[in-house]
């Protein structure tokens, strides 16, 4: 709440809290004396329901000696147990405000028919349940009613018992009930005035005397919390508006320091002091950091040109390296090419050769054709990393590329006894790509693959259709000898091959899977490798069937 100060906010809590102790107090004890009242009404209404069953079985006992002469003979005289019983209750009902009533289900006379609560006390009797009792209103009045059974005995029989409908000796047809059923109940009023007055004013009383002791506690608190707490935050409040004023120099000595609030003081103070002292000392400070950062700025002025000219000489080392390596690559290309095709001119004509003549052909052209493809390689780093790369797109169709890939290398499969299969799924549309960088794509990885197969082994050419992804996938699977699980990630990166040692056994430049995946990634593509080292490898490859879409021509 804005605007309201702290000690309001405490008389507010103050006077809650005593209202809610206050309504606590009264329904408790409201609560508890009814419930008092009621049990000491129980215990009373108990013992005048001993009496009165007391006096019936008095009669029931004597009932024989009643109803003999002096000479022994027998002669009714009218006064039995029921007569008994109902005319000790209207006496007592004279000299009280009780109310005793014999009443039953079957009543022979029509003032002792059960009313509602009497009929509901005697369905509520069972073996365990003996009484029914409750504080309820009765003729517009709050009264306290108690309802016990009375049950038939052996000396009930005789007016009671069988056969049922026979007259008995006072004149009234006989129930047929058997001993132990209710035969009727005694139904006891009382007036509860006296008691709920009583309980009311006991209430009241205590009501009031829990105010009164709230009020004093409130009292007592507030001018404790005043004291202790809201007086010195007042002073701590005033003391924080000087300091937004500029007035550092504040006194709070006053505060007493024995407790959190002085020693909170203690603590206002210092920084007081401290704010007062950077204040004064703020100009000096703000020259010296000023002088700091401009020395700073100079310092970072420098080591900016000192990379930037770091950053020129590391690009000209960079075009220096890839002009160096296209020149080299390509008049190293240029003369291998003419030797390349003057072996395949000889090799077409092998009728009049010797066999070692034609194995030594054969192997120059063999190895000049992986010279050929490393030098290729060369050439596409380099230009890939001038930034140089440019992809000429074109309708390709992958049946006549892993064709002509697949009669390029097969001599190389075939010196190495290696059978080299392609499996090209029907469906595989025609996509739009640059033949030549495909064309190396595919020639590098079944390369890699014819180089890592020992003799006798399976290198096999897979393309399909991925239509969810509208994407070409190509595989190049083998049986060689694999890549461990730990060189996976690095076999991407240039010149960087599975085997690190310096006796190599399969020997080339590590250009040729970056060359490839930078090919790929032109295309849009994607490019992964799977391997179980000592079972083979499987790279694969995702182009885009739309990649015509993806690049400007």
């Amino acid at each position: 709440m804005k605007g309201v100060k702290l000690r309001t906010k405490i008389i507010g809590l103050l006077v809650a809290f005593a209202l809610i102790a206050l309504v606590a107090n009264v329904i408790w004890n409201s609560t508890h004396l009814r419930s008092r009242a009621e049990q000491e009404m129980l215990e009373k209404t108990q013992i005048l329901a001993a009496q009165m069953e007391s006096s019936w079985e008095f009669i029931e006992i004597n009932q024989s000696r009643i109803d003999t002469d002096a000479d022994g003979s027998y002669n009714f005289k009218g006064l039995y147990c029921a007569i008994a019983g109902k005319s000790i209750s209207r006496i007592f009902m004279q000299k009280s405000d009780y109310s005793v009533r014999y009443v039953s289900e079957m009543p022979r006379n029509p003032n002792a028919f059960a009313d509602d609560f009497e009929q509901a006390a005697f369905q509520s009797f069972t073996d365990t349940k003996t009484e029914y009792f409750a504080i309820t209103t009765y003729l517009d009045k709050d009264v306290f009613r108690y309802v016990t059974p009375l049950y038939i005995r052996d000396s009930c029989m005789s007016c009671h018992g069988t056969p049922a409908n026979e007259i008995d000796i006072t004149g009234y047809p006989k129930e047929g009930m058997a001993v132990g059923d209710v035969g009727g109940a005694i139904s006891i009023i009382m007036p509860v005035d006296l008691y709920l007055s009583n309980i009311n004013a006991t209430v009241w009383q205590q009501a009031l005397y829990t105010f009164l002791i709230t009020v004093i506690s409130m009292i007592i608190i507030f001018m404790a919390m005043s004291r202790l707490v809201t007086k010195p935050i007042s002073k701590l409040e005033l003391a924080t508006k000087d300091i937004e004023d500029g007035k550092l120099d504040i006194d709070i000595s006053d505060i007493n320091n024995a407790d959190e609030i002085g020693r909170l003081a203690v603590h206002f103070k210092s920084m007081a002091e401290q704010l007062n002292f950077v204040y004064n000392n703020l100009e000096e400070q703000v020259h010296s950091r000023t002088l700091e950062l401009h020395e700073a700025n100079k310092i970072l002025e420098q080591q900016r040109i000192q990379l930037e000219e770091a950053n020129m000489l590391l690009k000209e080392e960079s075009d220096y390296k890839s002009e160096f390596l296209t020149i080299i690559s390509h008049d190293l290309r240029t003369p291998l090419t003419v030797i390349l095709a003057f072996t395949e001119v000889w090799l077409e004509n092998i009728d009049s050769r010797d066999e070692r003549e034609i194995m030594a052909v054969q192997e120059i052209h063999e190895n000049g054709q992986l010279l050929l493809q490393m030098i290729n390689n060369l050439l596409e780093a380099a230009r890939i990393d001038a930034d140089r790369l440019e992809l000429h797109l074109e309708p390709l169709d992958l049946f006549d590329l892993v064709g002509l890939v697949k009669r390029t290398l097969g001599f190389l499969a075939e010196r190495k006894g290696i059978e080299l299969a392609i499996n090209i799924a029907s469906d595989v549309p025609i996509i739009c790509a640059d033949w030549e960088k495909t064309r190396r794509i595919l020639e590098n990885l079944v390369a890699n693959a014819v180089k890592y197969t020992q003799r006798g082994g399976h290198v096999c050419i897979f393309v399909q259709y991925d239509e969810a992804k509208n994407d070409v996938v190509i595989k190049v699977q083998d049986d060689g000898i694999g890549i461990k699980k730990n060189d996976l990630d690095a076999i991407f990166e240039e010149f960087t091959q599975a085997d690190h040692s310096s006796h190599r056994r399969y020997k080339g430049t590590g250009l040729g899977l970056s060359v490839v995946k930078k090919l790929v990634l032109a295309h849009n593509g994607e490019i992964s490798a799977i391997s179980t080292y000592k079972e083979g490898s499987t790279f694969i490859v995702r182009m885009p069937v739309g990649a015509m879409d993806l690049h400007d021509q």
